[in-house]
C-alpha cells in the first residue's frame, strides 16, 4: 500500500510540475548514429542503421524536432478555443449579401465607420494598417521620442455580440426601418444545432452573437463598435475589424522623466475608457492577447 500511495502522490506531484526535460540536440543525434553498426536488418519500420547512415544533415534536423516533440505537454482544446465550421444555407447566404449591400451603402453614405476602421471596408487593407502604424512610430523614434502602443483583442468578438444593444444603437444611428426591421426577424429566436461525427444536438437558442459564416456579421460588428473610437481622445487608432491598436505620443520634452510619466498616465486613462466602453457594450476584452 505504501508503494502504492508514494505512486500515487508522485503522480499528482508531476502533473503539476513544470520542470522539463533537457532538449536533444542535432550534435547528440549525430554522435549516437556515427556509433551505429552499419546493419542492414531492420524492425517493423524497415529502416536499417544501414539506412540512417547514410542519410543527409537535413534528416537530423527533422529527427531533432521529432525527438523533442514528447518535452512539450499535450493538452485537449477547450471549446471555447475552437472555431466551428457553420453550414448555412446558400439562398439564405445570397440574400445576405444583398442586404450586406445596403447596409453598407448607409453606412458609408452616412460616414458612419471612422477612417480609423480599415476592416472589410472597400479599397482598405490591414496591410495598409500595419505600415500606418509602423509609419507613426518610426516617426517619433527618429525624433527619439518614445511612444506606447496599446494591442486590444476582444475575446470571441462576434460571438459576444449583444443583440438588444445592437438594434438599438442601429436605430439611434438612423437606419431605414425597413433594414432594421429585417436585423430583428435575422436575430430573433435563431437557433443552431451541432453536428460532431455521427452524432447531432438538440437544437438550442442562440442569444447572443453573430452567426459564424454569415457575410453580414463582420460588417455589422464594424457598425455597432463604430463609435470606439470616440472613447480614445486625441490619440491615434488603428482598427482592424476587432483588433484596435493606440499609439500615444507624449509632448516634445528636454527630460526624459515628464515624458515616461506622460505616457504612464495616458496609458491608464486610454485603458480605463477602454474597459469602461467593453462594460457598457458587454463585448469583453481578451486580456491574454491585449499588450502595452
Amino acid at each position: 500500500m505504501k508503494i502504492e500511495e508514494e505512486h500515487r502522490v508522485l503522480l499528482n506531484e508531476l502533473s503539476i510540475s513544470e520542470e522539463t526535460a533537457a532538449p536533444t540536440s542535432a550534435s547528440e543525434i549525430t554522435k549516437c548514429i556515427n556509433k551505429l553498426k552499419p546493419k542492414k536488418s531492420s524492425g517493423f519500420d524497415q529502416i536499417s542503421n544501414f539506412m540512417i547512415k547514410l542519410l543527409p544533415p537535413s534528416y537530423i534536423t527533422c529527427l531533432t524536432n521529432c525527438f523533442n516533440v514528447w518535452i512539450k505537454e499535450a493538452s485537449v482544446m477547450c471549446c471555447d478555443q475552437t472555431r466551428p465550421i457553420s453550414l448555412l444555407a446558400t439562398h439564405s447566404k445570397l440574400f445576405e449579401k444583398i442586404i450586406l449591400e445596403k447596409v453598407r451603402y448607409w453606412a458609408e453614405m452616412n460616414q458612419l465607420i471612422p477612417s480609423e476602421q480599415s476592416g472589410f471596408r472597400p479599397g482598405c487593407l490591414l496591410l495598409t494598417r500595419v505600415l500606418s502604424i509602423y509609419q507613426g512610430v518610426d516617426n517619433t523614434m527618429a525624433a527619439h521620442i518614445p511612444t506606447l502602443a496599446i494591442y486590444v483583442d476582444y475575446q470571441n468578438a462576434y460571438d459576444k455580440v449583444w443583440h438588444a444593444a445592437l438594434i438599438g444603437k442601429l436605430n439611434r444611428l438612423g437606419i431605414p426601418h425597413g433594414l432594421l426591421k429585417f436585423f430583428l426577424s435575422w436575430l430573433n429566436d435563431r437557433q443552431a444545432y451541432v453536428v460532431f461525427g455521427e452524432q447531432s444536438l438538440n437544437r438550442f437558442r442562440i442569444l447572443l452573437g453573430f452567426p459564424q459564416g454569415s457575410s453580414l456579421s463582420p460588417y455589422l460588428f464594424i457598425v455597432f463598435h463604430s463609435d470606439l473610437t470616440t472613447v480614445l481622445g486625441a490619440h491615434s487608432a488603428h482598427i482592424f475589424a476587432d483588433d484596435l491598436n493606440v499609439l500615444i505620443r507624449p509632448p516634445i520634452s528636454k527630460n526624459f522623466a515628464p515624458i515616461i510619466e506622460y505616457l504612464e498616465k495616458e496609458g491608464t486613462k486610454v485603458c480605463n475608457q477602454i474597459a469602461a466602453y467593453s462594460r457598457k457594450w458587454k463585448q469583453p476584452i481578451n486580456v491574454s492577447k491585449t499588450v502595452a
